[in-house]
C-alpha cells in the first residue's frame, strides 16, 4: 500500500483485526447508496490529505474525462464518480465506496495505449457498482466500542451518526483485497463497460499480461498490484472468453488508442517524483 502518516499505519493492525472480527448476534443494518457515498466522501477526504495527488490540471482533466467516459454508462445509480492520479512509482489502483477512483502513475507509465488504461479504471469501476468493498465493510462491522477505539486511533474522536455504521473499517475493507469470484465479476462487467463506452476492451488482456510478465522478471515491481488484485495466466485466459463470446462485430470501430492519451501519458512520465511521505 501507498505510505500513510503514523496514526493511519498504527492503526491498520487495528483495522485488519476489526475486520476479522466476527459481527454479533445482532443484525447489522445495510448500508445504503447514499450512506455508501457519504462513508467514501469521508475516507476519500482523508486519503487526499495523506497520498502525494497529482495536481497537474491537464492530467486531471483527462483522467476524469476518460473514467467518467466508462462510468457513466456503467453505474445505473447515477453516482458521480471521482478519479485521482497518485505521483507513486508502484503499480497499483483502487476504488474507495462511493465512486472515487486511485490510479498510481506506475500503472500509467505501464499502460502504452489508452485501451489498457481504460480497462483497469473499468474493472475499479466494477467494483463500485457491485459493491464489493461494501460487503466487506458490512461483513467487518462489530461492536461500536471496536469501532469507537479504531476511530479514536485514526482522528482522535468519537464516532457518530452515519460513522458508527464503519466508516473506519473501510480502509481494511478497500486494501485487503477480494476474492476469486469478485474479482471475475469485475473482469466481466468491465468488458461491457468498456465497449459500451466505445473502448476495446482487450487492452484490459492485455494490461494483465504485462504485469504478470512484469512479476515474473521483477517480482518487487508489481507487487502492489498482486497483493490485491490476483492475477493468474487463468483469469487471463477467462477474460479473453469473455470477449469472444461478444456478439460478432462488437469490436468493430472500438478505440484502441488516442492523441489526447499519449499526451496525457507523457505529461504523466514528465513529472518530478514526489517527496516521500
Amino acid at each position: 500500500m501507498l505510505s500513510f502518516n503514523s496514526n493511519a499505519r498504527n492503526a491498520g493492525g487495528i483495522l485488519a483485526l476489526v475486520g476479522s472480527l466476527t459481527i454479533g448476534a445482532g443484525c447489522v443494518p445495510a448500508i445504503s447508496t447514499q450512506q455508501e457515498v457519504q462513508l467514501g466522501d469521508q475516507y476519500a477526504a482523508e486519503l487526499n490529505r495523506e497520498l502525494p495527488l497529482v495536481r497537474d490540471q491537464a492530467i486531471v482533466n483527462y483522467i476524469n474525462s476518460l473514467g467518467n467516459q466508462i462510468a457513466q454508462r456503467a453505474d445505473p445509480r447515477g453516482l458521480r464518480y471521482h478519479f485521482y492520479v497518485v505521483n507513486a512509482p508502484e503499480v497499483n489502483a483502487f476504488a474507495v465506496p462511493g465512486g472515487h477512483v486511485y490510479v498510481n502513475r506506475g500503472l500509467i507509465e505501464r499502460a502504452t495505449n489508452m485501451s489498457e488504461l481504460a480497462g483497469v479504471l473499468a474493472h475499479e469501476i466494477g467494483h463500485v457498482v457491485h459493491r464489493h468493498s461494501v460487503e466487506q465493510i458490512q461483513r467487518a462491522q462489530t461492536a461500536n466500542t471496536g469501532l469507537a477505539v479504531v476511530y479514536g486511533v485514526l482522528l482522535g474522536r468519537s464516532p457518530s451518526g452515519i460513522e458508527q455504521i464503519g466508516t473506519q473499517v473501510i480502509g481494511s475493507a478497500v486494501f485487503a483485497g477480494y476474492s476469486r469470484d469478485a474479482e471475475r465479476e469485475a473482469d466481466e462487467t468491465a468488458i461491457r463497460f468498456l465497449v459500451a463506452s466505445g473502448i476495446n476492451p482487450e487492452g484490459l488482456v492485455t494490461m494483465f499480461e504485462k504485469l504478470l510478465a512484469e512479476r515474473q522478471r521483477n517480482p518487487g515491481g508489481v507487487a502492489e498490484w498482486f497483493s490485491t488484485h490476483p492475477t493468474t495466466e487463468e483469469r487471463i485466459e477467462t477474460t479473453r472468453q469473455e470477449i469472444a463470446r461478444l456478439p460478432a462485430g462488437s469490436l468493430q470501430n472500438l478505440n484502441t488508442n488516442s492523441q489526447a492519451y499519449a499526451d496525457f501519458r507523457s505529461r504523466v512520465n514528465g513529472l518530478p517524483a514526489s517527496a516521500s511521505r
